[in-house]
C-alpha cells in the first residue's frame, strides 16, 4: 500500500504540469464548497476519520485524504466532470486510514457526474455507479463554552512554529481559570486540542494529535502514526 501511494503521487506529479490551470466551464454553484466523505464507493467510511473535498470557484479542488492533503484540477465539459489525478503528499499513517485514503482516490477518479440532494453531494461514475457520496461543510463553525461558576477573563495568544520538514503549525492558546485550549492548524486541518496532566511542559491532546510546548519549542506526535513514532520538533517563530 505504501508502494503504491508513492507511485500513484509521482504520476500525478507528472500529469499536473499538463493539467490547464482552469476548468473547461465554470463550476456549478452548487458543485463548489466544502464537503465530508460520509461514504465511499457503497462501503461506508471509518469512524472519526475526516476525509474531506473542497471544491473552489477556479476549478481547483483539494482536501485531505484522511491522511495525505491533496491538490488537483476540476474538469467541467458539457455537464460532465472529472477530478484530474491529483498531487499529494506523502506520510504514511495506519494501515486502514491508508487503505480508505487509496480508495477515495481511486474512487474520485471514476467521477463522471454529480447531484445534490438535500444537502448531500452524491458523486457517481459511469452508468450512475456510485462513488463517493459527501455532506456540506461550513467553512467556519463557531462553537461556544459556558463555564458555570463566576465570570472569567479568557486570554487568547496565537503563536507561530516553524517545524521539521518546512512545516508549519499555527496555535491559538486559549486560557480560563484552570482552563486551558490549543487550537491547531496543521496544514488544510484544525484540532482543537485540551490540556493534559505532563511530567514537564505544557500537553494538549486533541483529535489523533498530542502537542507538547517546552519553552518556544514544541513536538507535534501523529498517534496514527503508531505509539512509540517519533514526533515533529517545532520552534516558536512569532
Amino acid at each position: 500500500m505504501h508502494r503504491r501511494l508513492r507511485v500513484w503521487t509521482l504520476a500525478c506529479l507528472a500529469f499536473m504540469a499538463a493539467v490547464p490551470a482552469y476548468a473547461d466551464e465554470p463550476v456549478p454553484g452548487g458543485l463548489g464548497g466544502t464537503w465530508l466523505a460520509e461514504d465511499i464507493g457503497g462501503n461506508g467510511v471509518i469512524d472519526d476519520l475526516q476525509t474531506t473535498l473542497e471544491i473552489k470557484p477556479d476549478g481547483s479542488y483539494g482536501g485531505n485524504g484522511g491522511c495525505n492533503t491533496y491538490r488537483g484540477k476540476l474538469k467541467v465539459q458539457n455537464g460532465n466532470i472529472a477530478f484530474a489525478p491529483a498531487a499529494a503528499t506523502r506520510k504514511m499513517c495506519a494501515p486502514a486510514i491508508m487503505d480508505q485514503e487509496q480508495k477515495f482516490f481511486d474512487a474520485l477518479g471514476t467521477v463522471t457526474s454529480w447531484k445534490l440532494e438535500n444537502g448531500i453531494l452524491h458523486l457517481t461514475g459511469k452508468e450512475g455507479a456510485p462513488a463517493i457520496r459527501l455532506a456540506g461543510l461550513k467553512n467556519n463553525t463557531d462553537i461556544v463554552i459556558r463555564l458555570p461558576g463566576p465570570e472569567q477573563s479568557v486570554a487568547r495568544e496565537t503563536i507561530n512554529y516553524q517545524c521539521d520538514a518546512e512545516q508549519r503549525v499555527v496555535v491559538e492558546y486559549i486560557n480560563a481559570g484552570t482552563n486551558s485550549l490549543a487550537v491547531l492548524r496543521i496544514a488544510e486541518e484544525t484540532v482543537i486540542a485540551a490540556n493534559v496532566l505532563s511530567a514537564s511542559g505544557a500537553k494538549y491532546a486533541g483529535g489523533q494529535y498530542e502537542w507538547w510546548t517546552k519553552g518556544d519549542e514544541a513536538t507535534l506526535y501523529d498517534l496514527t502514526r503508531g505509539e512509540n513514532a517519533p514526533g515533529v520538533n517545532c520552534r516558536k517563530t512569532g
